[in-house]
């Protein structure tokens, strides 16, 4: 019974993103990512997915922010990447879902959190 319960708990969900190589997820965001989202360090400019710049930077205004904002982030690209909106009603296409996975998935997140509404954040 017990391991039912742990299993189903498991079952949707992905863990948090501890750690992950923002260089890589740059490489990886550019080649997957970058054609329909907007992100100033990636040099990307999609407009069919939301401007990631635009959608964080609520979240680096010093009245928001924390020291947990980064991690946050993280969590919420990666939740996104497993669980895209397939038909988000905008008439634009959703995201695939799962379209990448595991390390990858975590490094594009990591990126993200790092550099979305940073103008110096250090990726090259």
């Amino acid at each position: 019974m017990l391991l039912v319960a742990g299993i189903a708990a498991g079952c949707g969900a992905v863990d948090r993103v501890t750690s992950g190589d923002a260089a890589a997820g740059k490489v990886l965001f550019k080649q997957h990512c970058g054609s329909c989202h907007t992100l100033a360090n990636a040099g990307t400019t999609g407009t069919i997915g939301p401007n990631l710049d635009d959608a964080f930077a609520a979240d680096r205004d010093p009245v928001f922010a924390s020291a947990h904002t980064e991690q946050t982030i993280r969590d919420v690209v990666r939740g996104q990447i497993a669980y895209a909106e397939q038909d988000p009603g905008t008439g634009k296409p959703g995201m695939p879902p799962d379209l990448i996975h595991g390390q990858e998935a975590r490094n594009v997140a990591v990126y993200v959190a790092k550099c979305a509404a940073v103008k110096n954040c250090g990726v090259k």
